[in-house]
């Protein structure tokens, strides 16, 4: 019971910052989302800060778990990929935690250990989009690899933080499509070579 009551509070913690920012998931509307008395927020799951914490190792594993999908499909070129980052609609994330991780990253300017913990996130990230751009362009330099994939997260987190003003427009994610090929053509042209 303890343990579904803990998830229950961590999901609704989730929720808050994901509609009201860190700062505004205070302690009352944690507990309304979920349907807790307040004082049972400590008793669950800790102080606020032990509560961020944990809401942050959360994340950060759900979004290892799809990173470590996505690395290890077995795309068979270029298009595929880009089909599934820019055009499928099945998303790597759901709006909610691209909410939840601009959020995060907000208050990891100010707080070491939420900095720390949204690096590493960060970083294997980065190292799946390297093994996916790897596995599609053998013999293609690592360095290459490292700058294109910097630029394709950096497209694809553009098209998914803007999802909530651009969701219908249809021109913005077929122009973050392009971008996203284009920058694959640095790979294409060296592995011609």
């Amino acid at each position: 019971m303890k343990l579904e009551r803990r998830e229950e509070i961590l999901k609704a913690y989730e929720t808050c910052i994901a509609l009201y920012g860190v700062e505004g998931a205070t302690q009352k509307r944690i507990a309304e989302e979920a349907e807790i008395a307040r004082p049972l927020l400590r008793h669950h799951v800790g102080n606020n800060d032990e509560l961020l914490i944990e809401v942050v190792k959360r994340y950060t594993d759900r979004c290892r778990t799809s990173m470590q999908e996505f690395a290890a499909y077995p795309f068979a070129n270029q298009d595929e990929l880009l089909a599934v980052l820019f055009l499928d609609n099945s998303d790597l994330t759901t709006a909610t935690d691209t909410m939840i991780a601009t959020n995060l990253i907000v208050v990891a300017q100010t707080h070491a250990p939420i900095k720390e913990l949204m690096k590493s996130w960060f970083d294997d990230v980065h190292h799946s989009f390297e093994l996916v751009l790897s596995k599609l362009y053998l013999n293609v330099t690592n360095g290459l690899v490292t700058t294109v994939a910097t630029g394709l997260i950096g497209i694809y987190f553009n098209l998914d933080a803007l999802f909530p003003i651009k969701k219908n427009d249809e021109n913005f994610q077929k122009s973050s499509y392009g971008a996203a090929k284009l920058l694959l053509g640095a790979l294409e042209n060296e592995r011609e070579l």
